[in-house]
C-alpha cells in the first residue's frame, strides 16, 4: 500500500513538474501594457442603425511582448480651441456592448479595440473634434496615444451642453470589433 500511494505522490509531483516546465504553471504574469507600445489607427467604419455615429479605433501592440489592458480608456477630444466638454458614458448603448470591462491579453503586432459613439447633432454642431486621445484606466502618468481625424465621416461632432449629441459613450478595450460592438 505504501508503494502505490509513494508512486502516486511521485506521479503527481512529475506532472507538476512538466506543467510548469512548459509554461502552464508557475509563468510570469504579463505585464500591464504601456501605451508608448501602442500605434493607434482608425478601425473599419460601421454602418449605423440609427442617428448613431461610431469611431472604431485598434490599438496595435508595437512592442515584443504580449500585455494586458483592462477597463475603460481615458477618451479626450480636441479641436483647435482646445478639449471638447463631451460628457463621457461607460455602460454601452445601442451600437456598443453593455459588457463591464474585462482582461484583455495584446499580443505583439495584434490589436485592443476601443469603440466611441455618440447621437448626431440635429441642430448642427457647435465643435467638430479634430484630434483624440487616448490612455490606459488608472495610469500614473499621464501617456496618451493621439490620432488626428480628417474625414468627414470619423469626425466627432459636439452638439452644445446637455444635447444628446454631446454624450460620447466609450467602450471598454476589447480583443475584437465585435466584442466592442452591442448584440
Amino acid at each position: 500500500m505504501i508503494s502505490k500511494v509513494g508512486t502516486l505522490a511521485g506521479g503527481l509531483l512529475f506532472l507538476l513538474y512538466l506543467a510548469a516546465s512548459n509554461g502552464v504553471a508557475g509563468s510570469a504574469p504579463l505585464a500591464t501594457c504601456r501605451m508608448s507600445q501602442f500605434a493607434l489607427a482608425f478601425g473599419p467604419q460601421i454602418s449605423e442603425e440609427t442617428g448613431q455615429h461610431t469611431l472604431a479605433l485598434r490599438l496595435v501592440n508595437r512592442g515584443a511582448k504580449s500585455c494586458v489592458v483592462n477597463g475603460y480608456p481615458k477618451v479626450t477630444s480636441y479641436d483647435r480651441a482646445g478639449p471638447i466638454p463631451f460628457a463621457i458614458r461607460h455602460g454601452g448603448d445601442q451600437m456598443i456592448t453593455s459588457q463591464g470591462p474585462a482582461r484583455v491579453v495584446v499580443r505583439p503586432v495584434r490589436a485592443a479595440f476601443v469603440l466611441l459613439n455618440h447621437y448626431r447633432c440635429d441642430l448642427g454642431g457647435l465643435r467638430s473634434a479634430t484630434t483624440v486621445r487616448i490612455g490606459l484606466p488608472r495610469a500614473r502618468r499621464v501617456a496618451a496615444a493621439s490620432i488626428k481625424i480628417t474625414d468627414p465621416y470619423r469626425r466627432l461632432d459636439y452638439c452644445g451642453k446637455g444635447d444628446p449629441g454631446s454624450t460620447l459613450t466609450v467602450s471598454p478595450f476589447e480583443p475584437t470589433l465585435g466584442a466592442a460592438r452591442s448584440g
